[in-house]
């Protein structure tokens, strides 16, 4: 029950308050830079380098027609998307960075009601993101939000993509494949992808699921889209990424959601993180939190 869970939850606050108070007259602890280095040493939940790691980083020349390797998208510094797609951030006004809408796709996107970021303005019990409820977040949500770490591995007929957030995968095809002509929706589509020259990756992405949406604010898509992302190697450790929307049924023209967005690569013993939706967690918020006027579900023992 709640109550009791909030009885041990102060328990443990109490005997936590010790401790607090002998860290105060312990030793005083290093300076952010002392510890610029130690993320390398850690071998479980390490964190990512701090941005100046970057900055006196001597990289070595790009690979030929290699991917692979283990990749931080910039986490607080943007990957994270909170306002939308990062070269369309949405304002409160929808007007300043603001996508080609058709009249359809104006229509879809006021049917859409976020919980977050600066379109977030709805009552909780209103929120309609599907991400929200445990769906999966689908392409190209998958690079417009909650783009942290990723993981690139390669055979010698696919490119394979490992997602931080959800621990989620996709499959791109490089066996020379060519889309379906009319599939069956899926949550991240299907992919093929092929090699523009020895440092340029192109993946084309069709058969999205219509129920998931482009981004955190609510931008949506229909049946129609193609998702195009390229991938750059410009050296041994940095990765640019561009996101290119195309659905004539909800926009008017193509446009990118990233352009040229920089990842940078970690090395590989890097401990990743895990950031998975548990469907009961939320059940149980959205119930206490969402709707707390509706009954318990079956079996539920929170009261």
């Amino acid at each position: 029950m709640l109550r009791r869970s909030a009885v041990i939850a102060l328990a443990v606050i109490a005997a936590l308050i010790p401790s607090s108070r002998a860290a105060q007259t312990a030793a005083p602890r290093q300076s952010p830079a002392d510890n610029s280095d130690k993320w390398k040493t850690e071998k479980w939940n390490t964190p990512s380098p701090p941005a100046a790691y970057y900055e006196k980083l001597k990289s070595a020349p790009a690979p030929i027609r290699d991917l692979s390797g283990i990749w931080d998208a910039g986490g607080l510094e943007g990957g994270i998307q909170p306002n939308g797609a990062y070269e369309y951030p949405d304002d409160p006004e929808h007007l300043r960075h603001d996508v080609p809408y058709t009249a359809l796709g104006k229509e879809a996107r006021l049917k859409n009601k976020p919980g977050s970021g600066v379109s977030g303005q709805f009552p909780v019990a209103e929120v309609n993101d599907p991400v929200d409820y445990c769906d999966p977040q689908g392409m190209p949500r998958n690079d417009l939000f909650e783009l942290r770490v990723i993981e690139i591995l390669e055979n010698t007929n696919q490119l394979v993509i490992l997602n931080q957030y959800n621990d989620t995968w996709r499959i791109i095809w490089t066996d020379g494949r060519d889309l379906p002509a009319d599939p069956a929706p899926r949550w991240n589509g299907y992919a093929v992808g092929k090699w523009l020259d020895d440092y340029t990756f192109i993946a084309r992405y069709l058969g999205m699921d219509p129920r998931t949406w482009l981004d955190n604010v609510g931008r949506p898509h229909s049946d129609a889209l193609q998702v195009e992302e390229r991938w750059q190697r410009v050296n041994s450790d940095t990765l640019e990424l561009t996101v290119t929307i195309d659905d004539p049924k909800f926009y008017t023209q193509p446009w990118k959601g990233l352009d040229r967005y920089v990842l940078h690569r970690l090395p590989d013993e890097f401990d990743i993180n895990e950031l998975i939706c548990s469907a009961t967690e939320t059940a149980e918020y959205n119930r206490l939190v969402g709707n707390p006027l509706d009954p318990a579900p079956a079996g539920s023992t929170n009261k």
